[in-house]
């Protein structure tokens, strides 16, 4: 199997974000340069990471190769390329390395119980692979779960960090609201792939919100949900009072979301979804990046 074809089955640029993100993360809410990159256990916490999440990757194609037939069939490497009986075995080889450098970080920061953690996000990547992606909502909520997830590991384990204890305490409030924009922009983003994946889904018996309630509807209640973050967005903000941050988040954040909530509403071709699923994905990262300009 050459090497191109198992760096997209685990979708390496989602990959590459996931580390940047923590990266992000951890450089900033850190004191000494020189401690950061030589903390191993840091180094162990993004591999743990960046494994489970290429094996949940893996599994998704796994068991999503007939509805990708239908959904996305020039891009199918599962059974086409690469054997299922091959797949399952990477994903296997993957999951268990994931789960096993999980254990050892939670080890070394005597949280031993904390590596069931990971146990618990393999089953329920799993899972959600499996079934959970077929219940209205369920599957978007597990998926963004994670990605919230992945940026509260950074405060779960002390060792990673080079600073104060209150220090890492007042840090503690911001990685949850992070946290809490990147689940709120990734449920809206979900929501909006299943109604762009309509067909697909709707062969294969899935039953996703827009397959429950249509396009239609699916897409209003997409524009009523957003009024949330939008305005936790402004009071966010608004709140901290900081000028480059907030001229930062007005062009990048507030606008961009804005003229998101304009056009869901109305729009009909699928190619406008898929524009409006990268323009989230586009101010989930920024607003992620958005973390540099805030004055701690």
């Amino acid at each position: 199997m050459k090497i191109k074809y198992f760096l997209q089955l685990i979708r390496y640029k989602n990959l590459l974000l996931l580390v940047f993100v923590q990266l992000l993360f951890w450089i900033r809410f850190n004191d000494n340069f020189t401690t950061r990159i030589n903390s191993i256990p840091f180094i162990i916490l993004i591999l743990t990471t960046v494994l489970l999440a290429a094996a949940g990757n893996i599994i998704n194609d796994f068991f999503d190769v007939e509805v990708d037939k239908i959904n996305k069939p020039n891009k199918i490497l599962v059974s086409k390329i690469i054997s299922k009986k091959k797949t399952l075995l990477l994903y296997h080889i993957v999951n268990f390395i994931g789960i096993t450098s999980g254990f050892f970080l939670a080890f070394i920061n005597d949280k031993f119980s904390y590596g069931f953690i990971f146990i618990a996000i393999s089953i329920l990547l799993f899972f959600y692979s499996k079934s959970f992606k077929r219940i209205a909502l369920l599957g978007n909520f597990i998926v963004s779960f994670f990605i919230a997830l992945s940026i509260i590991l950074i405060y779960l384990f002390p060792s990673i960090h080079h600073i104060s204890i209150a220090s890492y305490l007042r840090n503690k409030n911001l990685i949850f609201i992070y946290a809490i924009f990147a689940f709120l922009l990734n449920f809206i983003r979900e929501i909006v792939k299943d109604i762009e994946d309509i067909d697909g889904d709707y062969s294969q018996n899935m039953q996703t919100l827009p397959i429950l309630i249509g396009r239609k509807r699916t897409q209003s209640v997409l524009f009523y949900f957003s009024i949330i973050p939008f305005i936790l967005i402004i009071f966010f903000i608004s709140t901290l009072n900081q000028f480059y941050f907030s001229i930062y988040s007005f062009l990048f954040m507030v606008l961009p979301f804005g003229y998101f909530m304009y056009q869901i509403k109305e729009t009909k071709s699928k190619k406008k979804l898929h524009q409006l699923s990268t323009l989230l994905k586009g101010i989930m990262f920024f607003g992620i990046l958005s973390i540099i300009l805030l004055q701690l």
